[in-house]
């Protein structure tokens, strides 16, 4: 059952693209959260001070993403950014391009081409990884209990992030999204 898994980059990824005169710098970044976004791109802005625009678009999940012009004309680098991203079919991923004006406009076909370009370039430099939505799941388990819930861990695409062994046994497993119910129902009947 593949039909879960995703698209995530795991390392930063940057580039650069030169149209007449204007410099488009590109960072791809993996991201857990807007917050990580907001301050990713305030130190961009820290490091770049006579850059114009800091371009953007993030997507963390299918119905949770932004694309963000910063003053170039409509859907003319924060949507083809987005584009790129989606056209991967990643998740957890925002990039940010910053442009240095460089004195001759580009028109907006010049600019949808440019922010893809740089986006792309960010993209391709950055390493790219599949993984499963999971979620975390917590037992107090006698020890036959424990011994059964070592034995379906395989199967159910699960690991052990934590365990205290005592009188019993607190686990904690951190199993695919996907099967995370089946193998709650499996745990009731043990």
């Amino acid at each position: 059952m593949n039909n879960d898994l995703y698209q995530i980059i795991t390392t930063i990824g940057e580039g650069d693209f030169r149209e007449k005169g204007s410099k488009f710098l590109g960072f791809a970044v993996p991201m857990e959260s807007i917050e990580y976004l907001d301050v990713f791109l305030s130190a961009l802005r820290s490091s770049h001070p006579k850059a114009r625009h800091f371009c953007y678009a993030y997507r963390l999940s299918a119905n949770d993403w932004r694309a963000n012009d910063d003053g170039e004309p409509r859907h003319s680098a924060g949507t083809p950014i987005l584009r790129q991203i989606q056209s991967r079919e990643l998740f957890h991923t925002a990039v940010v391009v910053v442009r240095y004006f460089g004195g001759t406009k580009l028109g907006v076909s010049g600019l949808i081409r440019a922010y893809e370009t740089a986006a792309a370039i960010a993209l391709d430099a950055a390493k790219t990884v599949s993984i499963y939505p999971s979620v975390v799941q917590k037992y107090r388990l006698n020890y036959p209990a424990y011994n059964r819930l070592m034995q379906l861990l395989p199967q159910y695409d699960a690991e052990v992030t934590h365990q205290e062994l005592s009188e019993d046994v607190l686990v904690v497993i951190r199993v695919r999204e996907s099967k995370a119910l089946e193998l709650a129902l499996m745990m009731e009947k043990i």
